[in-house]
């Protein structure tokens, strides 16, 4: 791999210009680059180039932790009488990766609460709680956290590190802050989901099958199903659209489950181990809320349909299924070209679905026809996040995607630009031993459709608008919103890109 990384990539637009770069360990440590800035404080050029850095030595602030101090750190973030998550862990090690990292912007109309609670809370110091629980060591929250949620220039940056969660906030004069942290004692989370609104609900899941829900602004948990000895790793977790208690999780034994945040004991149903879509019938005061059967593989995302109707489940045993989830009803499986599918991401209008997978592909499916519209080729490994562009939605798409090949790759899909192959068949098959076959549930009206893997003659091959090394470790994540693009690696490493200035005027 060159050892130069790209400080912007372009796009017919503009150019897209890395604007902010700072790892776990910068975050734990309370040190956060404003938009702008690069590690170490220089100034970021327009179309400098980054070199790798470095593992990034303990900082003054993390040497001097010690079991008896207490200290203020920049920003007014308090850290507890032990030290912390990053302390003695390399910036760069694999083990200090985040394996998930989100970005989104508050929404003005749903600020009441916390705007009430920047009026009557006193900043004197920032809080630092000591959890009595095994599970959760320190919570940890900035005194002016409740001031950055009513402030709509405010972007958040959610990831989760080893042992810990953090929320950090950035605008664009100001130098980044960590808002909060969740310290845990053993284990650390490998997914979560935010419900933002005049809260910020997170849910986070854990290897060991954990399911944690976590406030940031009043500092307040809970574990969902503690002590329940149901213990598959949680793969990943949704909150349910327009819904404050309700979310989806998916996990290592193949399961999905709709959980209440409200509801304390958890009880998992019976369920014949078959390779059939199955519903058991679960008890209406206990989590889980629903619980399905999907796979005999672990699930590897679930992402809702802009209707809040349907949602899209991948799984390692390379099937993409689409579930009526208010009828629990199975009703469409589609086969990858070989391997797991590993991601997916519905377009803004519903008419496509993209997956990208164990085959180093990008797959786009249409919802509407029910087939594939066009496998994407370019990645050098295993394709492991891919998001739509909300800014180009019409009669040309354009989505994003990362793999463990380090790059970014960008795409535009345009029906009347695809190169059609010459012989094009659809096939679609309905096999009893197939994993998309399903068990009835009351009140199911038919059976899903399994649709065959379609030859790699017959379907459209898109190639990527852009292709770029933009870290030197296996890429994790993205976040796309209106004004920036983040980015995430194995390393630790989290970037920030700024839109092309023709979106931003």
């Amino acid at each position: 791999m060159s050892s130069v990384l790209c400080a912007h990539f372009d796009t017919p637009e503009g150019r897209w210009t890395l604007v902010s770069e700072f790892t776990t360990e910068d975050a734990a440590n309370q040190f956060v680059p404003h938009i702008g800035q690069r590690l170490g404080g220089d100034d970021l050029s327009v179309g400098a180039s980054v070199e790798p850095r470095p593992p990034t030595p303990p900082s003054s602030v993390s040497a001097k932790f010690n079991a008896s101090s207490t200290l203020m750190v920049s920003g007014g973030l308090m850290f507890g009488d032990s030290a912390p998550v990053a302390s003695g862990v390399k910036a760069h090690g694999l083990a200090n990766r985040p394996t998930h990292v989100m970005m989104f912007q508050a929404e003005p109309e749903s600020q009441s609460e916390p705007e009430a609670l920047a009026k009557s809370k006193p900043h004197g110091k920032g809080l630092v709680t000591k959890s009595t629980s095994s599970f959760v060591a320190r919570i940890i929250t900035n005194e002016n956290l409740a001031r950055w949620i009513v402030d709509s220039r405010t972007t958040y940056i959610l990831f989760n590190a080893p042992k810990c969660f953090n929320v950090v906030g950035m605008q664009p004069d100001n130098r980044g802050e960590t808002l909060a942290r969740l310290d845990m004692s053993l284990a650390s989370p490998t997914c979560y989901d935010v419900n933002s609104g005049a809260r910020l609900d997170v849910v986070m899941g854990f290897v060991r099958g954990n399911i944690v829900w976590y406030e940031p602004v009043s500092g307040k948990y809970a574990r969902l199903n503690k002590n329940s000895g149901y213990v598959p790793s949680v793969m990943c977790v949704r909150w349910l659209p327009n819904s404050s208690t309700l979310f989806m999780v998916g996990m290592a034994d193949g399961a999905v489950m709709v959980m209440d945040r409200t509801k304390d004991e958890f009880v998992v149903p019976p369920m014949p181990h078959s390779h059939a879509f199955a519903c058991a019938e679960t008890r209406p005061k206990t989590n889980p809320v629903s619980y399905w059967r999907v796979s005999n593989k672990p699930i590897t995302s679930i992402e809702f349909s802009p209707d809040a109707r349907h949602v899209a489940v991948t799984s390692e045993d390379g099937s993409l299924r689409i579930i009526d989830y208010m009828e629990e009803s199975l009703c469409d499986v589609y086969e990858s070209y070989f391997g797991g599918l590993t991601c997916c991401a519905w377009s803004k209008d519903q008419k496509y679905v993209v997956t990208g997978g164990k085959d180093d592909l990008i797959t786009v499916w249409s919802y509407y026809d029910k087939t594939v519209v066009a496998r994407g080729q370019g990645h050098k490994s295993w394709v492991r996040n891919v998001a739509f562009d909300s800014m180009h939605c019409g009669a040309t798409y354009r989505f994003f995607s990362v793999g463990d090949d380090a790059r970014l790759l960008v795409w535009d899909l345009s029906l009347s630009a695809l190169h059609r192959p010459r012989v094009h068949t659809s096939r679609v098959a309905a096999s009893p031993t197939n994993t998309g076959t399903h068990s009835r549930v009351p009140g199911q009206s038919r059976e899903p459709t399994v649709h065959a893997r379609m030859p790699k003659g017959s379907v459209a091959v898109l190639q990527p608008l852009v292709a770029e090394a933009i870290h030197d470790a296996p890429l994790c994540s993205l976040s796309l919103s209106q004004d920036l693009l983040v980015t995430a690696c194995r390393k630790g490493v989290i970037k920030v890109w700024k839109r092309p200035t023709p979106y931003l005027s």
